[in-house]
């Protein structure tokens, strides 16, 4: 990777890790954004059944979070007036697609006539029970009887005793003005009644009159003449006139029943209230009616009723101009033009019921806008840039210093190469290795294998004199490929960094695992021995001990000890097959155990197998070996 790839500096010092938490908090927070945003994204407007090109579908075609809630509802509110328009181009456009125009033109003229007659009758009907004219009817019936109260006193005071029972009554006072009218229109034309002259006689008996007989008769006259008597009558006739002005109304009768039948056919809301207002005046009529039968005053209340008569009036005035369209305007024109204009209201109307959802959908949108604004705020092109410039002071330098340096300690000279930066991104400042000479040829077509993998390590080296804390680190078979001198830098840079932290390594490479004994043990660093292998019940199987090939004199020995007893068990046991086998392969350790005896005790490790180098310091150890020793050592091999 750090030959083919530009890569970040994965370890750096305290303080500039707050970019890449900066960074991380960026990308946490745009990924709750996101979340929020995209379901917010999945709850859109549902498609409202509107007609193309209408204010509404125009509307909604361009809605955004910048559009007015305000506007959205005054184009949802539609006015009384535009209520009425929107039934009356129902109205119209069901005219214009009458099979004979003509004769619809006729029935709506006469339907409106007939309205007419039925606003004029509710009009008499409102006017005859108003409360108007209700209270100037019982004032007339108690003003008609206290001055029958006033006429009755003016009677027992005026006539006397001995006269025929109900004299000066409303009854009498009719015989008289008849005997008036008789007596001058034909008895005494010149006279003024009554005549009481000597030679007169009584109109009503056609006798002579006396002189007791003369003076009564003017004696009524006076009576009925006097004011109170006129005033009785008059407020009497005053009385019965507004009587039966209620009392022959008649309110709900066939004609008016048939007619709002047919208000019905138009509208039948305006139906319903003509209906329930006809039938609640019916009810204050007869509750006047009653009430001044009882003659007790005014009731403390009558039924209260309303007349829809502008809406019945406004009813009208569409019949006539549904019927003037279908004799003065083009047919089909006016269908267009009809059609579209109720096609707004209508529209209108659907977005009216939907009215909620169109504001939520304006603020989903705003939501959604606001999450984008959001968004655009924890981008991390600025904390890259930041990242970029901080990092080159901070780190680029002495990572190019420490991976020169690194570079010496492998003794890696025969090549010049260098890190160079490769570019940020997210926070981060990216580093590539290049040839000093040739920066633009690509490294790996250059270099071998081996020196591929012994610059990998350097540069991972000095990325990690970046860090300040002690983590462990860990190699797999890090001089794989790697040429015998490469092996011995390596182990030598590796047991140097475990002075500082745990350093594990894998490796398959005893030449390796002997330089890594060899530097710790020179170096006083400590060790620990791992062996991973596989056995009959499976594989990864660990234990604190080389293998076998890897053993110490003294190890094999203690290998060989527990193995022989071991052998020794099965033998008693009497195993023969499996002690024979496992007899076998101990007798084989123990001949590589003498060869490893002859390298390390007689030889004193002056050379040994998987070494490259000779141990000429150790050559006095050497100096005894005997020709017995020599014997010795073919014997036990034989």
């Amino acid at each position: 990777m750090y030959l083919t790839e530009r890569t970040d500096v994965a370890f750096r010092p305290f303080g500039l890790d707050l970019f890449d938490k900066l960074v991380q908090a960026c990308r946490a927070v745009r990924k709750k954004l996101e979340s929020e945003r995209d379901s917010l994204a999945s709850s859109t407007l549902q498609t409202l059944q509107v007609q193309e090109g209408t204010a509404v579908a125009r509307l909604l075609g361009s809605l955004s979070s910048l559009t007015r809630p305000d506007d959205v509802r005054a184009l949802a509110t539609l006015s009384d007036d535009e209520n009425t328009r929107l039934t009356l181009l129902k109205s119209k456009l069901a005219d214009l697609q009458a099979s004979d125009p003509a004769k619809t033109a006729r029935e709506l003229s006469m339907r409106a006539g007939r309205f007419r007659a039925l606003a004029k009758h509710l009009n008499d009907v409102s006017n005859a029970l108003s409360s108007e004219a209700v209270r100037n009817v019982f004032d007339a019936q108690q003003d008609a009887q206290s001055k029958a109260e006033a006429v009755q006193k003016l009677r027992e005071n005026t006539f006397s005793e001995g006269l025929l029972s109900g004299t000066g009554s409303a009854s009498w006072g009719e015989m008289w003005e008849k005997a008036r009218e008789f007596s001058q229109a034909e008895a005494y034309p010149e006279d003024s009644f009554p005549v009481t002259t000597e030679d007169a006689v009584c109109v009503l008996c056609q006798q002579g009159l006396s002189a007791d007989a003369g003076a009564r008769l003017q004696q009524f006259e006076t009576f009925v003449t006097s004011t109170a008597e006129k005033e009785f009558r008059e407020a009497k006739a005053r009385y019965s006139k507004l009587y039966n002005d209620i009392d022959e109304l008649n309110v709900f009768e066939s004609d008016w029943q048939e007619a709002v039948k047919e208000v019905r056919i138009e509208q039948d809301s305006l139906a319903d209230e003509l209906e329930q207002g006809l039938v609640t005046a019916q009810e204050r009529r007869d509750a006047a009616i009653d009430g001044l039968k009882r003659k007790q005053g005014l009731p403390d209340s009558l039924p209260e009723y309303s007349f829809p008569s502008q809406t019945l009036e406004t009813l009208v005035q569409q019949l006539d101009e549904r019927a003037r369209t279908l004799t003065e305007q083009n047919a089909e024109d006016e269908k267009q033009k009809v059609t579209a204009e109720l096609q707004e209201l209508k529209d209108r109307q659907v977005l009216a019921n939907n009215i909620d959802a169109v504001i939520n959908e304006i603020e989903r949108k705003k939501k959604i806008a606001a999450y984008e604004l959001c968004l655009s705020d924890v981008r991390t092109n600025s904390i890259t840039t930041k990242s970029t410039a901080v990092t080159r002071i901070a780190v680029t330098e002495k990572l190019k210093a420490s991976f020169a340096e690194e570079l010496g300690n492998l003794r890696f000279k025969h090549v010049e190469v260098e890190l160079d930066e490769a570019g940020g991104d997210l926070g981060n400042l990216y580093h590539r290795l290049i040839l000093k000479r040739a920066p633009g040829v690509e490294l790996p077509k250059v270099v071998s294998e081996g020196e591929a993998r012994c610059l990998s390590i350097a540069a991972f080296f000095a990325e990690l004199s970046t860090a300040d804390d002690p983590s462990a680190i860990l190699f797999d078979d890090p001089v794989s490929s790697l040429d015998y001198k490469w092996r011995e830098n390596v182990a030598r840079r590796l047991v140097e960094e475990a002075k500082t932290r745990q350093v594990i390594v894998f490796t398959h490479d005893i030449v390796f695992l002997l330089h890594l004994h060899q530097f710790t043990e020179e170096q006083g660093v400590n060790r620990i021995d791992q062996h991973v292998r596989q056995l009959a019940i499976g594989a990864g199987v660990c234990a604190e001990e080389l293998p076998w090939v890897a053993m110490s004199v003294k190890r094999r020995i203690g290998y060989l000890k527990n193995g022989w007893q071991a052998a020794d068990k099965l033998f008693r046991e009497g195993h023969q097959d499996a002690y024979e086998k496992e007899a076998s392969r101990l007798y084989g350790l123990l001949r590589e155990a003498w060869e490893r005896g002859l390298e390390e005790v007689l030889l004193g490790s002056v050379v040994e197998r998987y070494r490259p180098s000779v141990q000429t310091q150790h050559i006095g150890t050497i100096a005894d070996i005997s020709s017995q020793d020599c014997s010795a050592l073919g014997a036990c091999r034989t």
